[in-house]
């Protein structure tokens, strides 16, 4: 199997902020067929894309302390792990590989949650962009995003894991109101906070130019689109664009930590961009996995032998918690989140499990029920507390 004559540059960089103690993000640039693998660079990297692929990944961890830097980082070895032992293959294999390297993922952390007591509750959003051929293809947990900017514009190709998205997409909000938005922390879901995930999976094809964004909500949070786009128009050099959005946010009185990859991709493998390409989210399904669906089948015959109570999970503050901002501040060490297991039905698939999420979500938006929801109360409660 021989891969297109594409070449790639890549910078990332992730920062503290201006509020936090320490930082809960996690980020990673790999080339798999070579020595690439890095958190931080200090100036771009360039390599030529081989069989084996490239993969870039942003993780945003909660649950306080140190826990949402334990889950942050071991979703990144997880899915580097799974990804860089894998053979060449198709792509749509290739991408089957990237969803079950985000489950795996998944299933370290809720494990070492419910063993550890120190961390029970942390978790972690997980938005993972991979190529193998001149198609990018984005897993995603949570509300990471991923954008293309091409010809002067900024296409987002994620949607948004999160309640104010969901309403956004119902006409119940519009973009501006969520910014304001008392509930702009809750998340629909996040890796480790549950046995299940259902990973959200889009693609786009990349034309000769283009240059790929992935970032915590720590950048996307107070930097509008319109702002980053601006940066990226202004400043072609990955390092000083990387520098300058990181900067925006700091302006913005850093209320997160902030984390940002870019990377361009450029070669004759990647037909050039017309006037007419229109960059967006394009829902992608690679199709069944045999070996996933036999775990799957593992899962739910022993599912079947425990007795289970009906519910709805729920991942919240404690009560007597301060209301949250639209400035989506983490939890703190203190009054760290409890986490109701889920219910697990026998036979229940993905399909199923969101329309459940977007009824509840609905009922909340009217003052309904609880929901499953992993809801970030970013503000630190030590320091909130402290003299």
């Amino acid at each position: 199997m021989s891969s297109p004559d594409i070449q790639i540059e890549v910078f990332g960089k992730t920062d503290v902020g201006l509020i936090r103690e320490h930082n809960e993000d996690n980020l990673l640039m790999a080339d798999l067929g070579g020595d690439l693998r890095e958190s931080e660079l200090d100036a771009p990297a360039k390599f030529a894309l081989t069989e084996r692929g490239a993969l870039f990944l942003v993780c945003d961890g909660m649950g306080g302390a140190a826990a949402g830097e334990v889950a942050s980082q071991m979703a990144v070895d997880a899915v580097h792990e799974t990804m860089v032992s894998a053979e060449p293959s198709a792509h749509d294999v290739f991408a089957r590989g990237l969803r079950r390297a985000v489950e795996i993922a998944n299933d370290r952390i809720f494990q070492q949650s419910r063993d550890n007591q120190s961390e029970r509750g942390m978790g972690t959003t997980c938005t993972a962009a991979a190529l193998m051929d001149d198609t990018l293809m984005v897993a995603q947990i949570g509300d990471s995003r991923c954008y293309v900017y091409r010809n002067g514009k900024l296409g987002q190709v994620t949607k948004d894991q999160s309640l104010a998205w969901q309403l956004i997409e119902a006409g119940a909000m519009t973009l501006e109101d969520a910014k304001a938005f008392e509930h702009a922390n809750i998340i629909l879901q996040a890796l480790g906070v549950q046995d299940r995930v259902d990973v959200v999976m889009s693609q786009v094809k990349l034309k000769r130019g283009d240059v790929m964004v992935l970032c915590s909500d720590g950048l996307h949070g107070p930097v509008s689109d319109e702002e980053m786009r601006d940066i990226l128009a202004a400043e072609p050099d990955l390092k000083k664009a990387g520098e300058g959005l990181l900067q925006k946010a700091l302006e913005r009185d850093g209320p997160d930590n902030i984390t940002v990859i870019l990377a361009r991709f450029d070669g004759t493998g990647l037909e050039p961009p017309t006037p007419e390409d229109v960059v967006g989210f394009v829902a992608y399904d690679p199709g069944r996995d045999p070996i996933a669906d036999a775990a799957e089948s593992a899962r739910a015959l022993a599912d079947s032998r425990v007795e289970t109570l009906p519910g709805i999970a729920a991942v919240r503050r404690p009560s007597g918690a301060r209301p949250v901002s639209a400035s989506r501040r983490k939890p703190s060490s203190k009054g760290s989140p409890r986490v109701a297991e889920e219910t697990r039905r026998r036979g229940r698939d993905a399909r199923s499990v969101m329309v459940l999420f977007f009824v509840a979500l609905l009922a909340v938006a009217v003052g309904g029920i609880s929901v499953l929801k992993c809801e970030r109360d970013h503000a630190t409660r030590s320091e909130a507390h402290s003299p």
